[in-house]
């Protein structure tokens, strides 16, 4: 044999060796449970094949330097693997947003983007835990895309701010139910226990229409731990040098198809600190207790149907202003000034998913809340009464041989809210007091279809809704993804958006305050379109894998019901808007991994957010114009020990004018910039952590953050001029236990 003949031979045999050979592999959910009639198809070809009843496939090798597999399965979002020389891939699939995601724990995985057309950035318990996330607002220290700001600080009323725009403007969902809005607005972002929380889905700008016809600046959907993948039992509890204290337990059982998960939660107020001597209270009085229960069913005899419940019920009492106040004799007098809000809340909703075949299932979402609160502002006396429920039901159908995706469907959204301002004492240029009602049916019918063509994937969908006498609005959004490479993506969004306000329920320092309130007899629903552009790239070098990202988004209003502060001396107007009112946002981002144990993050953001009236510009106040961020985390390589430090660096803001105020209230027209440093360290064992840490280590406060202290119940007094933080420097410790 001639040594033509034997390159001729070992050529045929690598060429078959490599290629010719078969590509083998399982797909399963979640939980392991095999994926029958999973789609795998090679990008850019027609060759594919099926999974049997084990979720096992076989498909031949192709003949191509990139080789990418996608593995698709109805209901859940599609699987890109580059094959490379891997030969048997086990694949779990990732449940589409509708009904769940995957449980993301691996420290690497702390954060990640999803496989989407929009830029999600998905934050996983190993990141909630990277600080002491005692709710859902405490859960955001560690992330440059949401801002959690204190509009109220004598009761801590939170919002959760996404482009530099007011909370109202972003959904914040609850697996993806819109149940954060209205009386549960200002200070839900509190109520939900941080250890509850599995996965948190950040979006800025427009995404899809199927949650409605909101999210102006984007959308904060938070995950619970699921029953099937939950410990059996974990406990948590936490407390602070304040002397609050919190206690969590969490109970899993499963028989059958059914799973069931139970969550307990309690908070004991902090003590009386006072430490400008101002008088006031610097940390808010809160008893809290909360149940919540989801019932899961997916049940493998009877695969077609998946179906979930869950319900939650909050009982809260959050107590603020002079030291010497109490609600059991102070409460709505003139005797010691005080706050006190009171809220009773109930919620239930349902997940329903009918498989009517491989490529098609039958989506009914219904969710539902009742709040009852009942508010003191000194002599100024709030009650609210509100229940929501929303529906939608929708197809959602796999068409094909890249799996198109199409949603049809239609929703309808009902809300009474009954507000009742009194003034149990006369208040001089106060003259708001009355009842309002804000009662509204919305119907409405949508469509959406994401087409995947090789590299580029196009999701094009429009809402249809009845506004009342306002008539129907058009919602439409526009998403695109190039994803250049694995390792190359770039975004593009615009999209219109609408929501109806509720001026008192979700401004809760508009009653807190002593301001004048000249309010428009006729509130035409807000609308605005928003449009934004983004990349993610990653290298890879040696074992380090670099994130660059960036994005820019612009909002443009055409209606806007925010409060003037400026037009008048100690008064907030607040009416339609339609002149030019603008947000422009830029991020960027870099994140380095260098080992699973250790990685490092730095991110910068620039905002821009003004009005234009009357041609003169007009800054909106309580925006930073510069913010730096940077985290890092290290752990040892068993994972025993952990320590995270966090850094931010906030720009100063602009404020509301205080020029025709008396000179002992007139303040600058900006703020002071700040920093704040974080660290904690976790101690891990088989089945217990113990964690603790430093929030705020510089210990900077804004100093006398309440105008007009001296004087509660004068014209000036103001309890939303706060800026930055308030409480000053915190110390904790947190015991947590897991049976898995």
């Amino acid at each position: 044999m001639n040594i033509r003949h034997t390159i001729f031979i070992f050529s045929f045999v690598f060429h078959w060796s490599v290629y010719g050979q078969n590509i083998t592999g399982t797909v399963t959910d979640i939980m392991g449970k095999p994926l029958s009639g999973a789609n795998i198809i090679w990008e850019n070809h027609t060759k594919g094949t099926v999974t049997d009843e084990n979720g096992a496939f076989i498909i031949e090798d192709i003949q191509d330097s990139i080789r990418i597999l996608h593995i698709s399965f109805v209901g859940f979002t599609t699987e890109k693997i580059d094959v490379r020389a891997i030969k048997h891939w086990e694949v779990q699939l990732i449940e589409d947003a509708t009904l769940s995601e995957i449980n993301i724990t691996a420290k690497g995985s702390a954060t990640r983007f999803a496989d989407d057309v929009a830029k999600v950035e998905v934050l996983g318990v190993r990141e909630i835990q990277r600080a002491a996330c005692c709710s859902l607002a405490g859960c955001f220290s560690t992330n440059s895309n949401v801002d959690a700001n204190v509009t109220n600080v004598v009761t801590d009323a939170k919002e959760l701010r996404i482009l530099g725009l007011s909370g109202v403007y972003n959904q914040v969902l609850v697996d993806g139910m819109p149940l954060v809005q209205g009386l549960a607005y200002p200070y839900g972002p509190g109520s939900f226990p941080g250890t509850m929380i599995e996965k948190i889905f950040v979006t800025k700008g427009a995404n899809s229409v199927l949650q409605g016809f909101e999210s102006i600046s984007g959308q904060i959907n938070m995950e619970f731990h699921q029953p099937e993948t939950a410990p059996k039992l974990f406990l948590n509890v936490f407390g602070n040098s304040f002397g609050e204290t919190q206690y969590n337990a969490n109970f899993m059982i499963k028989k059958a198809g059914w799973s069931n998960l139970t969550v307990g939660h309690l908070t004991l107020p902090a003590g009386i600190i006072d430490r400008d001597k101002d008088g006031f209270r610097d940390i808010v009085k809160t008893n809290r207790v909360s149940f919540y229960n989801r019932w899961s069913y997916d049940n493998p005899e009877k695969p077609q149907w998946r179906t979930v419940i869950a319900g939650r019920y909050l009982h809260e009492n959050r107590e603020g202003g002079l030291t010497g106040f109490d609600r059991t004799e102070h409460l709505g007098s003139s005797a010691v000034y005080g706050q006190n809000v009171h809220i009773n809340h109930g919620e239930l909703y349902t997940k329903t998913n009918y498989i009517i075949h491989e490529k098609a299932s039958l989506i009914l979402l219904n969710s539902a809340f009742v709040q009852k609160q009942e508010s003191y502002f000194g002599v100024k006396k709030y009650e609210g009464k509100q229940f929501n429920l929303t529906s939608s039901l929708y197809l959602d159908y796999y068409y094909g041989t890249q799996n198109h995706n199409l949603k049809v469907g239609i929703s309808h959204r009902h809300n009474r809210l009954q507000e009742d301002v009194s003034f149990i004492q006369e208040l001089p240029l106060l003259d708001y007091a009355g009842k309002y009602l804000t009662d509204y049916d919305i119907p409405g019918a949508f469509v959406e279809n994401k087409f995947t063509l090789s590299k580029f994937t196009l999701l094009t969908g429009v809402r249809l809704d009845h506004f009342g006498s306002f008539g129907w609005k058009v919602t439409p959004r526009l998403l695109i993804r190039a994803e250049l490479s694995p390792d190359t993506d770039i975004r593009f969004s615009i999209g219109k958006g609408f929501r109806i306000a509720h001026i008192f329920a979700e401004n809760a320092n508009l009653l807190a305050s002593n301001r004048i309130l000249r309010l428009s007899n006729e509130l035409a629903p807000e609308e605005a379109i928003n449009t934004g552009l983004n990349f993610v790239q990653t290298f890879h070098w040696q074992e380090i894998n670099i994130t660059l990202s960036g994005d820019a988004y612009l909002t443009f209003f055409q209606n806007q019901i925010f409060p003037d502060f400026d037009k008048e001396v100690n008064t907030a107007i607040v009416d339609n808007f339609f002149g030019q009112s603008v947000s422009g946002s830029f991020q960027l981002e870099n994140k380095w991994i260098f080992t699973p144990q250790f990685d490092v993050k730095v991110a910068y953001n620039y905002l821009e957010v003004y009005r234009k009236v009357e041609g003169v510009r007009q800054d909106l106040p309580f925006v930073p114009t510069h913010k730096w961020s940077a985290n890092t985390s290290y752990s040892i390589p068993n994972d025993q020990w952990q320590f995270d430090l966090t850094y931010r660096w906030t720009g100063s803001k602009q404020l509301p004018s205080t020029s025709g105020y008396p000179d002992q209230y007139k303040l600058l027209d900006v703020s002071a910039s700040y920093q704040q440093l974080d660290v904690q360290v976790t101690r891990r064992w088989k089945d217990v952590q113990i964690y603790g840490g430093v929030e705020n280590i510089f210990d900077f406060r804004q100093e006398f953050p309440i105008l007009g202290y001296d004087q509660p119940f004068g014209q000036y007094f103001d309890p939303a001029f706060n800026w930055g933080p308030t409480k000053g420097r915190e110390f904790y410790l947190g015991v947590r236990y897991s049976m898995n």
